[in-house]
């Protein structure tokens, strides 16, 4: 299941996550969705495994 939302960014932010989603061929949403999951990755190897509940 896919979830939106709005994002609110600093204008400067918003174009350089432009660049370097054009850098390696990716929207700048896309480029956004890539460094999250970066980031839990990152958590998950260092502090813990997140484990969700069904909701």
């Amino acid at each position: 299941m896919d979830v939106k939302f709005t994002m609110v960014m600093d204008e400067e932010l918003a174009r350089k996550l432009t660049y370097i989603g054009k850098y390696y061929g990716r929207s700048r949403i896309k480029e956004i969705e890539w460094a999250c999951k970066l980031r839990v990755k990152e958590f998950e190897e260092k502090v813990d495994k997140i484990e969700l509940e069904d909701a």
